[in-house]
């Protein structure tokens, strides 16, 4: 995988929380002209880019030239509040400190991103930036070529479909964030090459990426299928396996046995403590295709059952959610293909499994 060199932002959604002025502006559109307002569901449902296709659906008989007016007198008055999302100072200032070129592509007003970024601090971060791009799939060919960008070099952030799509138009990586407009199924749907919670997230894989480079060793890894007294197995689900359900696990540190690494990925991922532990084998992970980065993964699996009949588990930040299930159940969910391969191997080898 190319090393990221040059970073495209999206704005709204992505830097900045401005979902609720938006609604507000945009449902003063819909009530100007006898409609009913949106609810912030309805919203995020309905609402799509490029917002005058949006219009012409919605509203067909109102122009655009009267529709903008409005919008805008509307969100001028009540954009002053508008802050930064969790991260995104930090993000921008991670793409300071490493001298990646930041470039901002966005449908936002010119006057509101003049605005916001100056008040937020932050209008210096960025070396060029593209605003009132109605359609982003129409101007991103242009910011590549004004700027001399590398499209494999090139990784675009943002939280809509549509990002997704002007990224794949241009040729450059896709990356979702869940922090903006489109909900995770919606972005599931437009098949981003990244999926991340937040720019915290990205950022970890950005370091991640640049520390690899291209010709990168596999990384030796540990996960367990984890049994509870009643004989049910944990999945969980996680970005890192594009919001797949697994099993919990992680690399191998050094000096740290493998056995050791088991028993702490499991303890800081889900808060439970291992009792009987049973090796199960080792699967070869090249590029799995649900991982949410490129990688060579040589994976130690394991079977293991809790310490105690309690089996509440406690989540930390790399998943989303988890579920005690049977070992039948468990594979009719939407597993990443090791966890797949480690369930059906279990069934065939009967002496790693925990009966109840």
């Amino acid at each position: 995988m190319p090393v990221i060199k040059n970073l495209i932002l999206d704005w709204s959604g992505t830097l900045v929380d401005d979902f609720p002025p938006v609604l507000t502006a945009t449902n003063a559109l819909f009530e100007k002209r006898g409609r009913s307002p949106f609810t912030a569901d309805e919203f995020r449902e309905k609402f799509f880019l490029p917002f005058p296709e949006f219009y012409r659906l919605h509203l067909p008989e109102a122009t655009m030239a009267d529709l903008e007016s409005d919008y805008h007198e509307a969100f001028r008055l009540i954009q002053e509040e508008i802050p930064l999302l969790p991260f995104a100072r930090d993000f921008l200032d991670y793409a300071q400190d490493q001298g990646m070129p930041v470039f901002l592509l966005s449908t936002i007003h010119s006057d509101h991103f003049a605005v916001q970024s100056a008040r937020l601090g932050i209008g210096d971060r960025f070396t060029k930036a593209y605003t009132q791009a109605l359609d982003k799939r129409k101007t991103i060919g242009v910011l590549l070529a004004e700027n001399g960008l590398d499209p494999k070099e090139t990784l675009f952030v943002g939280d809509m479909t549509h990002d997704i799509e002007t990224a794949r138009h241009g040729g450059v990586m896709s990356c979702a964030v869940l922090t903006g407009y489109d909900s995770l199924a919606k972005l599931k749907g437009s098949s981003p090459d990244l999926l991340f919670q937040n720019l915290h997230q990205v950022r970890l894989w950005l370091e991640q990426n640049r520390a690899d480079g291209d010709n990168v060793p596999p990384v030796p890894t540990v996960g367990a299928l984890i049994y509870n007294r009643k004989g049910e197995v944990l999945m969980i689900e996680t970005y890192k396996w594009s919001h797949h359900w697994g099993i919990p696990g992680g690399k191998i540190k050094g000096g740290e046995t493998a056995s050791d690494a088991v028993r702490r990925e499991v303890r800081e991922e889900t808060g439970l403590e291992l009792g009987e532990v049973r090796f199960a084998g080792v699967i070869d992970c090249i590029q799995p295709p649900e991982f949410f980065k490129k990688a060579h993964f040589l994976l130690l699996t394991y079977t293991a059952q809790t310490a105690t009949e309690a089996d509440a588990v406690t989540l930390n930040e790399e998943a989303d959610r988890f579920r005690w299930v049977t070992p039948e159940a468990a594979l009719s969910l939407n597993l990443n293909g090791p966890s797949r391969a480690l369930l059906d191997h279990v069934r065939s080898h009967p002496d790693l499994a925990f009966a109840r």
